[in-house]
């Protein structure tokens, strides 16, 4: 059963020493890997909480943070943890290297710590180093983050041991309404929503200015399950259809290359922009700056991307995935999108290029409920009463 009524604003019995073990955390600003996680570790400690998060150490420098961030070594922190596969003899050695550093790493910090609470963001692999490192002397919780659930749990042998991490949490969480009906199917544990959001900071001045017309945004990685061939394809078709409108981009990722060389041979260069990765304030920027954020996700529960519009007011169109349609549904947002169905996101965005005014005014009726929803603050204290009352 998934449970969405935890108590919220519950007074914390005492000081909670928390380890956040998590598989992406943010090396900086502009790195979308684990983006809500500093904001909820830190809205942990606003209430009381010591926390220290625990993650794989990844090349590159690290920006100065005021939060207690642990990077372990292990032996593959050159690739992205995205790009493992397990037909590949060497990633299978960087996975065992990864799930043995971390548990080591972890038992240390429990130990040094004092740690009373350990939250695993992903049944694996983070999830699997809780189930080591914990039992029987401290309790963790998982939190379900998407791909742990919708592909390593249906692997024959990992599922196995997917749901054997679930069933021993003392708590599940899931950050979408329908993946916490699916962790409960799996393991046979009630699941609780948590949603993942962060706060959006001020906006910054726009390092590339807006053109005329009507400017939509894409903010993700440039791959295939963020929709991102979809979303140039629907792009280049309004173009073509003689619609004043623009796109900017805000990520990176394996597809960029194809997608510059797709638009460039357009033509379109000048109506299609492609930012790379861009710090949290810029991001907050486009989106305060243009007039409707594009989600064309082919898989996804609910994006972070998501919370950061409703806090800019920015319109959303969004594809039928995870709980997004959903929530467009059930709030009165446009009508999502088939997934990967190029001529249904181009035609969307002309309504929306039409219809602009009225879909804005029924965005804002929906998004103070929605606010409500999404918000870091009302998430910490949803796990924390729910900890508190174990």
């Amino acid at each position: 059963m998934v449970r969405h009524g935890i108590q919220q604003g519950a007074p914390i019995a005492r000081i909670r020493r928390i380890a956040i073990v998590t598989s992406s955390y943010p090396a900086g600003s502009s790195d979308y890997a684990g983006a809500f996680v500093p904001g909820f570790a830190s809205a942990l400690s606003e209430r009381g909480c010591e926390v220290t998060v625990l993650t794989p150490d990844k090349a590159g420098p690290k920006e100065q943070s005021t939060l207690s961030v642990r990077w372990f070594e292990w032996a593959g922190s050159s690739k992205p943890l995205v790009d493992f596969s397990l037909r590949s003899p060497g990633d299978l050695r960087l996975i065992a290297s990864l799930l043995w550093s971390g548990e080591r790493a972890l038992r240390a910090l429990l130990e040094e710590k004092r740690i009373e609470d350990v939250l695993a963001l992903w049944a694996l692999p983070a999830g699997y180093m809780a189930w080591r490192a914990c039992r029987p002397r401290i309790p963790y919780s998982v939190w379900a983050l998407g791909s742990d659930i919708h592909t390593w749990a249906r692997r024959p042998v990992i599922g196995t041991l997917v749901r054997r991490v679930l069933r021993d949490a003392q708590h599940r969480f899931a950050d979408g309404i329908e993946l916490g009906a699916e962790v409960t199917r799996i393991c046979g544990r009630d699941c609780d929503f948590l949603p993942t959001t962060r706060r959006l900071p001020p906006p910054a001045p726009l390092p590339r200015p807006l053109g005329a017309g009507v400017n939509f945004l894409f903010v993700g990685r440039l791959e295939a399950v963020k929709g991102a061939d979809v979303m140039i394809d629907a792009m280049l078709e309004l173009i073509r259809s003689g619609s004043d409108a623009r796109l900017v981009l805000c990520g990176t990722g394996s597809m960029e290359r194809s997608l510059r060389s797709q638009v460039e041979a357009a033509g379109a260069a000048d109506r299609i922009v492609f930012m790379s990765s861009q710090p949290g304030d810029v991001v907050a920027g486009y989106m305060s700056a243009c007039d409707c954020l594009v989600v064309p996700s082919r898989n996804e529960s609910i994006p972070i991307v998501f919370s950061e519009a409703l806090q800019a007011g920015l319109p959303m169109l969004v594809t039928d995935v995870g709980d997004m349609g959903e929530l467009a549904r059930r709030h009165g947002l446009a009508a999502p999108i088939p997934a990967a169905d190029v001529g249904a996101l181009a035609a969307a965005m002309g309504r929306f290029i039409k219809d602009r005014d009225a879909q804005t005014a029924a965005y804002k009726k929906a998004r103070q409920e929605l606010l409500r929803i999404f918000d870091v603050g009302a998430t910490a204290d949803r796990y924390l009463t729910a900890i508190e009352s174990a």
